[in-house]
């Protein structure tokens, strides 16, 4: 039996209701006060604010606008980083890791202010987030992860539940338990960069996506930015580029790994599936590795996620293992067809945190991890506010002008490093499940 549908299509599901667009003019107008290059939500965001403040800013994009990870996420509004407490506080220390903490909570809380702002809905949703113990050892860092965060005074409300509680909430059995966390939101991801697209448009920015930056090179105050059409000067840059990193910003791609997520969206699946797993319900592994499930916010469909880096280009390969990992989870999905499946590039820093800093006049905000539509929101509107001169209490970050690590040996083997972490990561999975 095909796990794919006969609509089967390799792009993101989100682009059905919100395809990206080509932009908004089709070459720079002039100079500006502003280049972003990066039309993701950081980019968008930091134009948003910039051209509030009375800028003239320009937003490039090497592909469609906002085609990027973006809007080829799932959509998750988290107020938590990628690593969990108790991996950022042995990383980092307890005063750095719950300084950090606190600004993921303080992205998700901004976040929910932008739709209402500006006058947009992207379908955002309340959903109970489950995180599944594959093993003791994970169980016991979900312990220690809800303990630390009431320790700092996060909110969050996070409760580790034994086996038998897992199962009775929410069906799903072979686990040791689970982390639950009540507050978790998502979205329809290309909605929310359509809606500040828009913001954007109307706030006089100028978009040109389909135009990608060669070069930059500074200079007399202004930095020249050669693009695919034509040289453009700018005062100010943001590069916000993420995964998406090429030779035209060489410091980024001596500083992040990019990485491969994938995700696949199923056919209408039966109500009464549904509500019995996932009643306003997104579940998630404890794997380094993880994989996910969640309803789209509608309701009518489950999206499938994870296994970040699979080699090769063919969607439906992954498609077929996406659908392994979804019947694994929860048995009872077997037989539900995949109609979609699609990647979208991350990136990691060698330290796993996001960095905001400014290198030869350039503004660099980079590596969520996988975790940016909360962060990357934030992050863009503080830089936007910063070049504006705005006071630091909207302005300054957690992560202002930390230090940047740069990737050993040259940025060509950044692709390598990428799929040896990656196979690193499955290693030890294999060894923790052994454990059980």
């Amino acid at each position: 039996m095909s796990v794919l549908s006969s609509q089967f299509k390799p792009t993101s599901y989100w682009w059905e209701a919100a395809p990206p667009i080509d932009g908004t003019r089709a070459a720079p107008d002039g100079n500006y006060d502003v280049a972003v290059v990066g039309s993701g939500v950081i980019g968008l965001n930091a134009a948003l604010a910039l051209a509030e403040g009375g800028r003239k800013v320009v937003v490039f994009d090497s592909g469609k606008i906002g085609s990027g990870a973006s809007t080829r996420n799932n959509g998750s509004i988290v107020p938590f980083h990628f690593l969990h407490q108790e991996q950022l506080e042995a990383r980092f220390g307890a005063e750095v890791g719950a300084r950090v903490a606190r600004m993921f909570v303080d992205a998700f809380e901004h976040l929910l202010k932008v739709p209402k702002r500006y006058g947009f809905d992207p379908m955002i949703k309340p959903y109970e987030r489950f995180f599944l113990a594959c093993s003791p050892k994970h169980y016991a860092h979900y312990v220690a992860d809800a303990a630390l965060e009431g320790e700092r005074g996060l909110g969050l409300g996070w409760k580790p539940i034994d086996k038998a509680e897992l199962e009775r909430r929410t069906g799903v059995r072979g686990y040791h338990g689970g982390l639950h966390i009540p507050n978790s939101l998502a979205m329809h991801s290309g909605l929310y960069i359509q809606g500040v697209a828009q913001a954007c448009i109307a706030a006089g920015v100028d978009l040109i996506g389909k135009c990608r930056v060669l070069k930059m090179r500074g200079g007399g105050g202004t930095t020249t930015l050669v693009t695919e059409r034509g040289e453009v000067r700018a005062r100010e840059v943001v590069v916000a580029t993420n995964g998406y990193s090429d030779g035209a910003v060489p410091y980024l791609k001596q500083r992040l790994i990019p990485a491969r997520l994938y995700l696949s969206a199923t056919e209408p699946v039966d109500p009464k599936l549904m509500e019995r797993f996932f009643p306003d319900r997104q579940l998630a592994d404890s794997k380094r590795s993880m994989g996910w499930i969640r309803p789209t916010p509608d309701g009518t469909r489950l999206m499938v996620g994870g296994r970040g880096g699979m080699m090769g280009n063919d969607p439906e390969v992954h498609a077929r293992k996406l659908y392994q990992d979804m019947v694994a989870m929860v048995p009872e999905l077997a037989g539900i067809k995949l109609t979609h499946c699609w990647y979208g590039v991350i990136a990691f820093p060698m330290d796993f945190l996001p960095h905001v800093s400014k290198v030869d006049g350039i503004h660099y905000i980079v590596g969520c991890c996988g975790v940016g539509m909360c962060a990357g929101t934030y992050l863009g509107n503080r830089i936007g506010n910063r070049i504006l001169g705005a006071p630091q209490a909207d302005s300054a970050t957690a992560v202002d002008d930390l230090r940047f690590p740069r990737i050993p040996g040259p940025s060509a083997m950044n692709r390598l490093y990428s799929r040896l972490g990656i196979e690193w990561y499955n290693l030890r999975d294999w060894w923790d499940l052994r454990q059980k």
